[in-house]
């Protein structure tokens, strides 16, 4: 069980307390005891001993008592050192408090924070499962595999997905592509086999600026043929003015469609 930080401070205060009448009560009986018999010494009293031991300790040095001689002065030296470490205990414990205290609220501010993000969390878990079900009930789309002739071409394509923004997702087939709630595997095999997508896919490049960079990057990463809706307009200026879609092709026929939306 954690202590509280007033109660730490509690104790600190009752130990420096009672080191400070320990160091009053000793160096003043040790001073009356040297200077009482002492010609010329103003420290002929215990009480005042006690009272000229307290004003040294708290620095306050009033100067109406004083030792004369010098073992009452080392004493004195003694005194004053006791002093100033204890105002610094007393400091220290003070800050050590509130620190303690304010150390307590931040805490419990963080643990309403993570309570509150465990129930976000928990309430998103709750909508993505319904949203899954909800999505395999009624037969949506959640994986494509794309039927592509040769490894160069499907270097090719995984390229132009990663520049459209996609994002890699391995699994037990290798990695796939994933785009939101749409996961698309690449797969190289012949193109008589009837399974997937094959030959011709279209994407979105979100506008025509991104549209023509991709367009000009495209030559360097296996897209032999770039072509558009009107053969004498280069592709990058029918991107540019948003009025025509880009048609990527590799070297075994495989055609993508850029449009901008």
């Amino acid at each position: 069980m954690t202590r509280s930080p007033w109660t730490q401070l509690l104790r600190w205060s009752a130990l420096v307390t009672a080191i400070t009448i320990v160091v009053v009560v000793a160096g003043g009986t040790l001073v009356w005891l040297v200077e009482r018999r002492v010609p010329g010494s103003n420290l002929l009293h215990w009480g005042d001993s006690l009272w000229w031991s307290v004003t040294t300790l708290t620095t306050v040095g009033y100067g109406e008592h004083y030792p004369v001689t010098l073992l009452g002065r080392l004493i004195a030296v003694g005194i004053m050192f006791s002093g100033v470490g204890i105002i610094g205990a007393v400091a220290a414990v003070v800050a050590f408090a509130f620190a303690s205290r304010m150390t307590q609220r931040l805490e419990a501010a963080m643990s309403q924070v993570e309570s509150q993000v465990e129930h976000v969390e928990a309430e998103m878990e709750h909508v993505t499962g319904r949203t899954a079900q909800t999505g395999r009930a009624r037969g949506g789309l959640r994986e494509l595999v794309i039927g592509v002739a040769d490894s160069e071409t499907a270097a090719s394509l995984t390229w132009l997905l990663a520049r459209l923004g996609w994002h890699p997702e391995a699994g037990d087939n290798g990695v796939s592509w994933l785009d939101g709630g749409l996961l698309m595997r690449i797969a190289v095999r012949p193109w008589d086999i009837p399974f997937g997508v094959q030959g011709r896919l279209t994407f979105s490049a979100r506008t025509p600026e991104r549209l023509a960079r991709i367009a000009r990057e495209s030559a360097r990463h296996g897209f032999h043929a770039v072509s558009a809706r009107a053969p004498e307009v280069p592709p990058e200026a029918l991107a540019m003015a948003g009025v025509a879609p880009v048609v990527l092709r590799t070297s075994s026929g495989f055609e993508v469609v850029l449009v901008s939306s």
